[in-house]
C-alpha cells in the first residue's frame, strides 16, 4: 500500500469520525430531538469543510514531498514512479467527496439522519468538503506544525460556534408554491374530486423524486361537512395526517384550507411537518373554466421555514412541495377525466 493510499484511508476515516463526533456533541448540546441539535449553520457548512480538510491533510502528511530536493529515479517509460508524484487537486477533491459519501451513509445506517434529510444536506456538504480539500491542498507546502495548527483551529470551530448558534431563535419565513394542470373535464367533475379524495392506490400515484427520497405518499382526504368551517382530514403513509379546516368555499371554483399537521414522528426531526423547523400552514384549490369540458386547476400551499439557513432550506422545501402537489394534481386529473368519459 502506497503512502498516498494509506494517507487517504486514514484521512477519510478520520474525517468521518470527526463528523460523527461533532454530530453527537451538537445533538446533546441542543437537547436532543426537541432542540435545534445539528440544525445550525456551523454544522451544515463547517463540519464538511473540516471533513474535507482532514481527509486531504493526512494524505500530504504521509505522501512524499511535492518538491523533492534530489533527482527522482525514472521508470522504464521515463516517468517518475507513481508513489513519488504528489497528489493533485483533483485527487484531493475526490478523496473529500468519498469521505463525505461514507459519512452520509454511516449517518443513515446509524439512524442519525433520515434519507430525506441527508438528501437535502448532501449538495452543500459536498461543496463545502471540496472547499476544505482545496484549502488543504493550497497549504500543503506549509510546515507540518503549520498545517496541524490550521487544521486544529478549523476543527474546533463547529464545536465552539454550534452551541452559541443553538441559543439563537432563527428567523421564520413563509413561502408559497403553486402548480397547475389542464384537465379535460368540467369544473363540476373536477370539484367532486378535490373536495373529498377517496383512497389513492399505488397504481394511481405517479411517484416523483420526493417520494423516492422519503416523503410519504398521499392516501386520502375525507371531508366532513360543507362550506366554510367544515373539516377535511388528509392522511399519508406512515401515519402522517393533516387537519384541513375550510376557510374559503366557492362551489365549483375555489376551496381554501387552514392546515394543522399531525406527524407521529416517523420523519426525521429536522424535516418533521409541524415541527420546529418546517410546517405547511395553508392550501388552496382554484378552478378556472376554459371550456365546458376543459378546466385549469391551480393548487398552491404556503410553508413555514424556521432554520438558520432559510434560503437554502426553503429552496428544497419548495421543490419537495411542488413535486408532492404535482402528484396530487395527477390523481385528480386522471379521476376527473375518467368521470367525464363515463358520462
Amino acid at each position: 500500500m502506497t503512502p498516498r493510499t494509506l494517507g487517504a484511508l486514514i484521512g477519510g476515516g478520520a474525517g468521518v469520525v470527526y463528523g460523527l463526533v461533532v454530530y453527537v456533541w451538537l445533538h446533546r448540546m441542543g437537547g436532543g430531538d426537541a432542540g435545534p441539535g445539528v440544525m445550525v449553520a456551523a454544522y451544515l457548512f463547517l463540519v464538511p469543510f473540516v471533513l474535507g480538510m482532514i481527509s486531504v491533510a493526512l494524505i500530504f502528511l504521509r505522501s512524499p514531498s511535492p518538491a523533492p530536493s534530489g533527482p527522482v529515479p525514472l521508470n522504464a517509460l521515463g516517468d517518475p514512479p507513481l508513489q513519488a508524484r504528489p497528489p493533485g487537486l483533483g485527487t484531493a477533491i475526490g478523496v473529500a467527496a468519498l469521505s463525505t459519501t461514507v459519512f452520509l451513509i454511516t449517518a443513515l445506517v446509524l439512524g442519525f439522519e433520515g434519507v430525506l434529510c441527508a438528501f437535502i444536506a448532501a449538495p452543500v456538504m459536498y461543496v463545502m468538503a471540496a472547499i476544505g480539500a482545496s484549502l488543504a491542498f493550497l497549504i500543503r507546502h506549509w510546515t507540518r506544525r503549520g498545517r496541524a495548527g490550521a487544521l486544529l483551529f478549523s476543527a474546533s470551530l463547529p464545536a465552539l460556534l454550534g452551541p452559541l448558534e443553538q441559543g439563537r431563535d432563527p428567523v421564520t419565513i413563509y413561502r408559497t408554491v403553486s402548480n397547475d394542470v389542464l384537465i379535460h373535464a368540467s369544473p363540476e367533475a373536477v370539484w367532486t374530486e378535490i373536495r373529498s379524495v377517496a383512497w389513492i392506490d399505488d397504481r394511481e400515484i405517479r411517484s416523483g423524486w420526493a417520494h423516492t427520497v422519503g416523503l410519504p405518499r398521499p392516501r386520502e382526504a375525507l371531508l366532513r361537512g360543507t362550506g366554510v368551517g367544515s373539516v377535511r382530514t388528509a392522511t399519508f403513509d406512515g401515519g402522517l395526517s393533516f387537519t384541513e379546516t375550510v376557510t374559503d368555499w366557492e362551489e365549483g371554483r375555489f376551496l381554501s384550507f387552514r392546515i394543522q399537521a399531525s406527524d407521529p414522528g416517523h420523519l426525521d426531526p429536522h424535516v418533521r411537518v409541524g415541527g420546529r423547523f418546517f410546517d405547511v400552514v395553508s392550501g388552496t384549490y382554484r378552478l378556472e373554466k376554459l371550456a365546458p369540458d376543459l378546466t385549469l386547476l391551480h393548487l398552491s400551499s404556503t410553508q413555514r421555514v424556521s432554520t438558520p439557513f432559510n434560503g437554502y432550506t426553503a429552496w428544497f422545501t419548495q421543490a419537495i412541495m411542488r413535486d408532492l402537489q404535482r402528484t396530487i394534481l395527477g390523481v385528480v386529473q386522471a379521476r376527473a377525466e375518467r368521470q367525464g368519459d363515463a358520462q
